[in-house]
C-alpha cells in the first residue's frame, strides 16, 4: 500500500480549490462575512497539515465577531451546501465538525440519490459520536461484547436516549448488569430497557435503586426455587405469587421456607400448596416466625386414615399375635405323631 501526499513548506503558497457553482450561485446573494468564513473554512477543510479551528480563531482572522461566524455557519448550513455535527474535544463541547459538501453533486442530485436520509441514517450515529458521553458508551459496549456492534444495535441505544430519555450512564448499567448475567441478546436488552422506562428510571441515582431491589428480589425468589429443586425461572403464575408472598403480604425469606418445607413433605410440591399455606398464615394474623411456628404446634395434625378407594397391601393388615410355647408343644406333638395332618 502507498501513502500519497503533496509537500508543502507553507501553506498559505498552496491553493485552496473553490467551485465555480459557489462563485456563480451562492457568492453573489450572501453577506460578505459570511463568504468570508466560508472561504476560510474551505481552506483549512483541504489542508494536510491543519484542519483544526476555533469559531474565535476564524472571528479574529477574518476581523469579525463570534456571532458573525456562528450566523455564517446557520446561513451555509441552510443553503444546503454545509453541513456541522456536534465535536467534543479534550473533554469540551460546543465546537463542530464542519461538512463541506460538493455543489456539483447537490446540482446534479448524485449524492442524494444514494443517500439514506431518516431516523436510521448513518448520519445519525456520527452525529451522536460527536458527544464524548455517547462515544465512551459505544467504546464501553465493543469491550463488553467483544466485537464493533452493527448499526442497527447502535440505533437501538440511541432509540432509548431519544424514545425512554436514557442518559448514556444508564443505558451502561442497563447492558452492564444483563451481559454480567450471560444475557446478551437484544429482545432480552429491549424488555428490559422497557421494564426500566415504566419504571420511571430517568437518572442514573433511579436506575441504581431500582437495579439494586431487582437483584435483592430475585435473590429471595431463588432461595424458592432452589428449596424446591426446581431447575428453571418461574412462570408469570409462580412470579406472580412470589411477588404476593413477600411484597404484598410482607412476609419474610424465613416463614416463605416454612411454607416449602411443609409442602416439601408431600409427594409432589407446589406452588398452589405454599400458596395455600400462606394465605392461611395471612388470614390468621401471623407476621414472623416466632407466631407461626407458635401456630405451627397448637395445630392438631390430621389423623391419616385410609381412603375407601385405597389398595390393600401387605401393612394394611392387623399383625396376628401367637402364643409361642402353644406352638412349640403343637410342633412336639406333630413330630411324634399325635396331631393328624
Amino acid at each position: 500500500m502507498n501513502l500519497f501526499r503533496i509537500k508543502s513548506n507553507n501553506e498559505d503558497l498552496g491553493q485552496t480549490l473553490v467551485e465555480n457553482l459557489f462563485i456563480s450561485h451562492y457568492m453573489p446573494s450572501a453577506p460578505a462575512s459570511h463568504v468570508k468564513v466560508y472561504l476560510l473554512g474551505l481552506k483549512y477543510s483541504q489542508s494536510y497539515v491543519n484542519n483544526m479551528l476555533s469559531n474565535e480563531t476564524v472571528a479574529k482572522t477574518l476581523g469579525i465577531s463570534c456571532d458573525e461566524v456562528n450566523a455564517a455557519w446557520r446561513y451555509w448550513t441552510e443553503q444546503g451546501i454545509v453541513r456541522l455535527y456536534p465535536y467534543t474535544h479534550g473533554g469540551s463541547d460546543g465546537g463542530f465538525t464542519v461538512e463541506y459538501l460538493s455543489i456539483k453533486e447537490i446540482m446534479l442530485n448524485i449524492k442524494e440519490k444514494k443517500e439514506i436520509s431518516g431516523k436510521y441514517s448513518p448520519e445519525r450515529i456520527v452525529s451522536a459520536r460527536g458527544n464524548q458521553s455517547v462515544r465512551e458508551m459505544f467504546d464501553c459496549f465493543r469491550k463488553l461484547f467483544g466485537r464493533e456492534l452493527s448499526p442497527n444495535e447502535l440505533f437501538v441505544f440511541l432509540d432509548w436516549m431519544d424514545d425512554y430519555n436514557f442518559p448514556p450512564d444508564v443505558i451502561k448499567l442497563l447492558v452492564e448488569d444483563c451481559i454480567s448475567r450471560d444475557k446478551k441478546d437484544m429482545p432480552y436488552l429491549k424488555q428490559v430497557a422497557k421494564n426500566w422506562f415504566d419504571a420511571g428510571i430517568d437518572s442514573l441515582e433511579k436506575a441504581v435503586q431500582y437495579n439494586s431491589r431487582h437483584k435483592e428480589k430475585w435473590q429471595k425468589y431463588s432461595k424458592v426455587l432452589s428449596f424446591l429443586r426446581l431447575g428453571r425461572q418461574p412462570t408469570s403464575a409462580e412470579e406472580e405469587m412470589l411477588q404476593k408472598w413477600f411484597y404484598t403480604f410482607e412476609y419474610s425469606e424465613d416463614i416463605v421456607l416454612k411454607a416449602c418445607e411443609l409442602t416439601a413433605k408431600t409427594l409432589k410440591p407446589s406452588f398452589y400448596y405454599i400458596d395455600k399455606i400462606l394465605t392461611e398464615w395471612r388470614e390468621k394474623g401471623l407476621s414472623n416466625i416466632q407466631e407461626v411456628e407458635a401456630y405451627q404446634l397448637k395445630t392438631p395434625k390430621e389423623d391419616k386414615k385410609p381412603s375407601k378407594n385405597q389398595k390393600p397391601s401387605f401393612n394394611n393388615f392387623t399383625n396376628r399375635t401367637y402364643d409361642s410355647k402353644a406352638l412349640e408343644e403343637a410342633w412336639l406333638k406333630k413330630s411324634r405323631g399325635e396331631l393328624s395332618e
